[in-house]
């Protein structure tokens, strides 16, 4: 199975809660579709952790990786 582009998961997000709030699903549906819209929600949140914690790191001039931190 393909992995979705995170872009491709905020789309599809955006078309359930969008379906939700027209309230035109039936109940049994609108569960579905909000537990289908919770994973999303965690996997874009675990990668955009995980984006995070590398833009927070830094290459030394040796290639070494370390934390990024800003000084005042």
């Amino acid at each position: 199975m393909e992995k979705k582009k995170f872009e491709d998961k905020v789309q599809e997000l955006e078309k359930i809660v969008s379906m939700l709030e027209n309230g035109d699903a039936s109940l049994d549906e609108s569960i579905k579709k909000y537990t289908e819209a919770m994973k999303l929600v965690k996997e874009c949140d675990d990668e955009l952790k995980n984006i995070e914690e590398k833009v927070n790191k830094i290459v030394t001039e040796n290639g070494d990786l370390e934390d990024f931190e800003v000084e005042e």
